[in-house]
């Protein structure tokens, strides 16, 4: 079976489970720790990626592997409620089998929200970070290898991946809803391990804000297919050497993402609000 028949069989599944009225506007898929913004959601119905053919299932701790359709503020959305990595043993189509398949059901739109480490000293925990660019340093491309024609072209330029509208759609919901927001880079890092001593100082000095496991193999996906995409960066810990108050673990990843959900929901509810309202101007 193809990646492409793959994914065609899963959406089979999941369109039979959603109905042929319901048509998300928008994919959201929450990170470590936010996977409580799912409880926004009204009319909501789910199933765990387990039940649909061909899903990898979420391994890690703070992931608990649903796919939820409902509303969001009378926006009809997707929501992906924890994401698998590279680093669980997989390989790069699987990591972002769900956010295509989100956007085969129909999210021209993507939130991508991820804790994260910040490299810099200009960022502390519980601030939020728009995502603007990204350096994809030994990240797997989604896009490499025989190419899958029915899903995006087959060189893609990714100077707009992160989408500059979104960005300040973001900025301005984030004023308003007085949530700490700033505009950054992220470094993949292949993980599980953190990041050294060494690979902080290179990070920054590459010109990277916070370090990442996720997400850009998400973006570079959802991007080739033609997806409008915004990426949401917690920082929950400071990375090696950048003096954090507490030794850094994934229990002191989750606290903090515990800490912020409300201000994060909040955020993200208000971004979804303002897409929507654009879009019936």
């Amino acid at each position: 079976m193809t990646e492409l028949e793959k994914l065609q069989a899963a959406q089979r599944f999941v369109k039979r489970k959603i109905g042929k009225r319901f048509v998300p506007a928008i994919g959201i898929t929450l990170g470590s720790g936010l996977g409580d913004m799912a409880d926004l959601l009204t009319s909501r119905k789910s199933c765990p990626y387990s039940a649909i053919p061909n899903s990898p299932v979420c391994g890690a701790t703070g992931h608990a592997g649903r796919l939820w359709w409902g509303y969001l503020n009378a926006v009809p959305v997707i929501m992906m409620q924890g994401r698998v990595h590279l680093y669980e043993g997989l390989n790069i189509h699987q990591v972002v089998f769900l956010t295509r398949l989100m956007i085969m059901l129909g999210a021209k739109r993507l939130i991508l929200t991820h804790a994260t480490g910040a490299v810099t000293r200009n960022l502390e925990p519980c601030d939020i970070v728009g995502i603007r660019s990204h350096i994809s340093v030994n990240c797997p491309d989604p896009t490499a290898g025989p190419g899958i024609p029915e899903l995006g072209q087959e060189f893609t330029p990714m100077e707009h991946a992160y989408s500059p509208a979104l960005l300040k759609i973001a900025k301005q919901c984030a004023l308003a809803q007085r949530v700490s927001f700033h505009w950054g880079v992220s470094h993949w890092k292949d993980g599980r391990t953190y990041e050294t001593l060494a690979e902080t100082e290179a990070m920054a000095r590459a010109g990277a804000d916070v370090a990442t496991m996720s997400t850009i193999p998400e973006v570079t996906a959802g991007y080739h297919m033609g997806a409008e995409t915004l990426d949401l960066a917690l920082v929950t810990d400071m990375g090696a050497g950048m003096g954090g108050e507490v030794p850094l673990s994934h229990e002191e990843v989750q606290k903090v993402a515990e800490q912020m959900k409300e201000p994060f929901g909040r955020l993200v509810s208000a971004i979804v609000d303002e897409m929507y309202e654009r879009d019936a101007t």
